[in-house]
């Protein structure tokens, strides 16, 4: 096959999961690219890279037409420069789509359009964010109807996991020919086996933003130090700031947490944690899964998960041991510190997690990528 693929701000972590994907099907099929940049890493095997630099000073301008008519003027200039660019001649045009840039999915449905090829986007966020992560109602519904017109052009549509992709589905129109398939974000870490930690750390790697919100946890975390003086949470990430920290632990109480520098090499922080820490959204039904988790799964450490009810983290990690998981509220998160720590100091068997891990290997995701399309373009 002829694949385009599209993906925005490469060297990030959406792209880079685009990058290792992509590199699992050059070996069968001609690859071309087109980004707004050139890779920050070559991906080796691929035919063609198109670069056409994206007119940043005028997202402002475009986040106005999204919220007030459910546009997008800029990208749509974009797109047809593209189109412009590329090869004429590919059996399918796939967007790889995150929440930071939409113009990959509206440059695919139009470039697909003009070549008469097939057209697929695998998303790893939902788009729009459902249930309160878009503050304004505005943008929420001109987001949904660009959604409900580029998602009901493609031919098939990707999601990072099962919750997300049926949440997607539900905003296209009906459609007998549109495959749905599930694609696991890949995790590119290697497995790691460290050494028991001899300190009791329960690490947060990773931001709080929109609604993971660490209040339980802090509460819960307060009840835990008078049982375990010695306890510290620790957060790396690049903004580590927490939300009504001081509101909920005294002066004393606040040395017990401790802020790491960001850094890409957090080996150093895993080999200290005893315990690591994943907040998702607090609300019911959220179809986000965590990329930290699946990454947390190579490490021979314990993971404690705040997760709400039906959600993908429920499902993929219930019956795991070395997975501690917990309601978003302080009397669950408690007992289930408690619980983690029993865990953790009774030598657990990780080898649990091996299926798991291989569901998530780059390897297995690109072969289930690379059979959707397959049959996507054997399909009149």
């Amino acid at each position: 096959m002829k694949i385009l693929a599209i993906c925005f701000q490469l060297g990030d972590a959406m792209p880079t999961i685009a990058a290792n994907l992509l590199g699992q099907l050059v070996s069968e099929h001609e690859i071309d690219l087109l980004s707004d940049c050139e890779p920050k890493c070559p991906i080796e095997g691929i035919r063609e890279c198109y670069t056409l630099p994206y007119p940043t000073k005028k997202m402002a301008w475009q986040r106005r037409f999204i919220r007030w008519f459910g546009a997008t003027p800029v990208s749509n200039c974009w797109s047809r420069k593209a189109v412009k660019m590329v090869a004429r001649d590919y059996d399918v045009v796939i967007s790889f789509l995150n929440n930071v840039n939409l113009t990959s999915i509206v440059a695919g449905k139009r470039i697909a359009k003009q070549l008469g090829c097939k057209f697929a986007i695998y998303t790893v966020d939902a788009f729009p964010a459902p249930g309160g992560w878009i503050r304004k109602r505005s943008e929420f519904r001109g987001k949904k109807w660009i959604s409900q017109r580029i998602f009901s052009a493609a031919d098939l549509v990707a999601a990072s996991n099962s919750h997300m992709l049926e949440y997607q589905l539900s905003l296209c129109k009906p459609s007998v020919t549109r495959k749905g398939v599930t694609l696991l974000t890949p995790s590119p870490i290697c497995r790691y086996e460290y050494p028991v930690s001899e300190e009791l750390v329960l690490l947060y790697t990773g931001n709080f933003y929109g609604l993971r919100n660490p209040s339980h946890f802090l509460r819960a975390f307060k009840r835990l130090l008078k049982v375990y003086p010695e306890a510290k949470f620790m957060v790396v990430g690049r903004d580590t700031k927490l939300r009504g920290v001081e509101s909920i632990l005294t002066e004393e109480e606040r040395q017990h947490i401790e802020e790491g520098e960001y850094t890409t090499d957090l080996a150093p922080y895993f080999r200290r944690a005893k315990i690591l820490v994943d907040i998702d959204a607090d609300r019911v039904k959220d179809p986000f899964l965590s990329s930290k988790i699946t990454s947390y799964l190579k490490i021979n450490r314990v993971i404690l998960s705040e997760t709400g009810r039906i959600t993908p983290s429920r499902e993929m990690f219930a019956g795991l041991n070395t997975v501690v998981q917990c309601d978003h509220n302080e009397e669950s998160l408690y007992e289930g510190m408690l619980r983690a720590i029993e865990v953790a100091d009774s030598a657990p068997d990780y080898s649990e997690r091996d299926a798991l891990i291989e569901e998530f290997s780059v390897e297995r995701v690109g072969a289930i990528l690379n059979d959707s399309l397959k049959q996507l373009c054997a399909a009149k």
